[in-house]
């Protein structure tokens, strides 16, 4: 399936809080390697990430301001529904990156969020960034889900680990690099016995509602019980790049450096397998 990677392919960064970190490293590793995404899609952190890398900000760049405004610093808030209150962050991005539209990026970003209620992906490719950001970094229990008329988002990694899927329906023709930084979502949660249990659980709560209901605890925990139990997407990149960051946590932000330094040499390794060099340099020559 490895079709060649020269200027027209897609980066699919997924999420995995700190150990999305790692996506600085994959990008740096693909910098050296004269590649260049035409496209950026990023799910939770893969789209924090990927936003900074479509506004032009260098890895090195990215790996400063993530030393500069540690996490812990930007989430003293308690969050509704959460632990944490993501404003600190988003507003934090917003002064960074002068509070830009999507559309207005140098590189085209898509970012993903997930609809409890329709149970179904969307992917954000306008509007405010941080607006988009905050319905995708979401993840329950850790970041309060975003409700709005159409529904309520969260983060969609727990559906699709690495958004490939929403990245070939937006540019169908071109290659996919995806990187999966996250641990996935056990899949007993959507086998048969587990998927009863959950949907039973969620009936237990009171269902999950319309669109316009107001969001309660309950109501937020019935939503989830459900969605929960829904099949994980696995549709395989044209290059997929596996971090291995061992036994790092999503919350152990600190350790900035050696997660981008196991993206790259990861990625080095990954494009080392396929040739990319060797490829790159024949389409220079031509």
């Amino acid at each position: 399936m490895h079709r060649p990677f020269g200027d027209e392919f897609t980066l699919a960064l997924g999420g995995g809080g700190a150990r999305g970190w790692a996506h600085v490293g994959v990008a740096r590793a693909l910098r050296e390697h004269r590649l260049r995404p035409r496209r950026i899609v990023g799910t939770s952190m893969g789209a924090i990430v990927g936003a900074t890398l479509a506004a032009g900000r260098a890895p090195e760049e990215i790996e400063d301001g993530a030393l500069r405004a540690p996490f812990h610093r930007l989430t003293r808030r308690r969050g509704r529904f959460a632990l944490f209150d993501p404003r600190g962050i988003l507003e934090h991005l917003a002064d960074e990156l002068g509070d830009p539209r999507i559309e207005d990026l140098p590189t085209p970003l898509g970012i993903t969020a997930y609809d409890l209620v329709a149970g179904a992906p969307r992917l954000i490719t306008r509007g405010r960034l941080v607006d988009a950001l905050e319905k995708s970094i979401a993840v329950p229990f850790f970041f309060p889900p975003r409700p709005d008329a159409e529904g309520v988002w969260c983060d969609a990694g727990p559906w699709e680990g690495v958004p490939v899927t929403l990245a070939r329906r937006w540019a169908p023709d071109a290659p996919v690099i995806g990187v999966l930084a996250d641990i996935p979502k056990p899949a007993f949660l959507a086998s048969r016995p587990g998927a009863a249990f959950l949907r039973a659980a969620s009936r237990r709560l009171g269902g999950a509602g319309a669109a316009g209901d107001r969001l309660t605890a309950r109501r937020y925990l019935a939503l989830l019980t459900s969605r929960w139990a829904d099949p994980v997407v696995r549709e395989p990149p044209d290059l997929l790049v596996v971090p291995r960051l061992g036994r790092m946590n999503a919350l152990q932000f600190g350790r900035v450096a050696e997660a981008i330094a196991i993206g790259e040499r990861d990625t080095l390794e990954a494009l080392a397998t396929i040739g990319a060099r060797s490829t790159r340099t024949a389409s220079d020559a031509g």
